[in-house]
């Protein structure tokens, strides 16, 4: 089962659909005992980082999911809240790595090829160079954690993983195939 943590401001019905679609179980929750409960765990997208962060703190899970021992994937948003700091912003500090601002339109926007710089269990299955769907106002240059990146005219981190934590900049359940592979992935790590 999975845990989509719900925080109040993340975007999760997309998502929700194509976990429907691809028949995994799944459950949107803030609580604690049914996250701990739970065998992975999602932090979806959103359109503010700083309200996310605070959210997070509302609810008495930002220094829970630090913590957390099992899987756990941060997709776009969800991702960048698993690194160290966006301006004075301190995130949750999993990936070495800050948070910048999109300021080139169309830089991380729309569809991407997608590069493995390392093997890793979230691309099984998946060619390289693979497109994947990104809509983001934020980003991630690459950094030790980074495993994927896009190479378009400026580099930056398309995945991102550290222990038991995966980060993906770009949005699974937009990306056809290849991100119904990663969500099918993420749903097979233990």
């Amino acid at each position: 089962m999975i845990s989509i943590i719900d925080y109040g401001i993340n975007n999760t019905s997309e998502l929700i659909n194509k976990l429907e679609k691809l028949d995994i179980a799944y459950i949107k929750t803030k609580k604690e005992s049914e996250i701990i409960a739970s065998d992975r765990i999602i932090i979806s997208d959103a359109q503010n980082l700083s309200k996310a962060v605070k959210r997070l703190h509302l609810l008495n899970l930002f220094s829970f999911i630090r913590m957390l021992k099992k899987p756990v994937l941060g997709i776009s948003l969800g991702m960048e809240l698993l690194c160290e700091k966006f301006d004075a912003i301190a995130c949750l500090g999993i990936f070495p790595a800050e948070i910048l601002t999109n300021k080139k339109e169309g830089l991380l926007n729309g569809w991407h090829n997608v590069v493995c710089t390392q093997k890793n269990k979230l691309f099984a299955g998946i060619r390289d160079n693979s497109e994947f769907y990104f809509e983001n106002n934020y980003y991630v240059e690459p950094n030790h954690s980074t495993v994927a990146a896009v190479n378009n005219n400026e580099s930056f981190s398309a995945v991102v993983i550290k222990d038991n934590f995966y980060g993906v900049q770009f949005l699974p359940e937009k990306s056809g195939i290849n991100g119904e592979k990663i969500l099918k992935n993420f749903a097979a790590l233990s």
